[in-house]
């Protein structure tokens, strides 16, 4: 078993796969607009390895070389759909809850970095974590600064005055791995979300756990 890591004076979670399951909700409006366009849809299993990466690149995966040329009209369709019913079924992975709760009683400095689109972002935490307890929530802005770009986990280690070496990043998505270690951060990769433990492990995730409670 490995040793308990030291406890960080940051830690900035991914959102979809890592602290809530989302894959429903994201799976039913992209699927509610492929049928729009009369394409085929997607199995949530099909769907669980598409997403991670923002709204343009999961409609670029859902299309494929076949229909490239509705990439923009479809992220144009998600984005509203998605921005209406992005909390009918997602909730916090069991034991996650408690966890921001440990760490936050440790004096831990929290942060959400995502790349779903930044008001999604906000409103979902803010469901599910309405008590402030993140210092700073930041979903996808700007392409140049999608993860993995470290941009945002910077700046947001910056706005904690912490180093990032002294920061862990935590997700599920070999993204998630890079962009700690672009940034210096203590990458861990969580087996509770969208990818497989294989997946992390070839993206160089320095811990792996399977259950929060193994974090904190």
């Amino acid at each position: 078993m490995p040793k308990p890591l030291p406890m960080p004076r940051a830690c900035v979670f991914d959102l979809d796969g890592t602290l809530v399951d989302s894959l429903c909700d994201i799976a039913e409006s992209l699927n509610h607009c492929l049928e729009l366009l009369g394409l085929s849809t997607y199995d949530l299993d099909r769907c669980r390895t598409m997403v991670g990466e923002g709204v343009p690149t999961l409609c670029e995966r859902a299309l494929g070389h076949t229909h490239s040329h509705l990439v923009h009209r479809l992220v144009e369709l998600v984005r509203p759909h998605y921005r209406t019913r992005a909390l009918r079924h997602t909730r916090p992975y069991p034991g996650v809850p408690e966890l921001i709760g440990r760490l936050r009683d440790c004096g831990v400095r929290l942060g959400v970095l995502s790349n779903k689109p930044h008001e999604s972002t906000v409103r979902v935490v803010e469901a599910f974590w309405s008590d402030g307890c993140f210092a700073a929530v930041r979903g996808y802005v700007e392409e140049r600064y999608r993860k993995p770009s470290p941009h945002y986990l910077l700046r947001m280690c910056s706005g904690f005055g912490v180093a990032p070496a002294d920061t862990w990043y935590v997700g599920d998505t070999a993204t998630d791995i890079q962009t700690a270690r672009a940034a210096g951060a203590l990458s861990i990769g969580v087996t509770w979300g969208f990818r497989t433990r294989e997946d992390l492990v070839a993206a160089g995730a320095e811990r792996i756990i399977d259950d929060p409670a193994e974090l904190c």
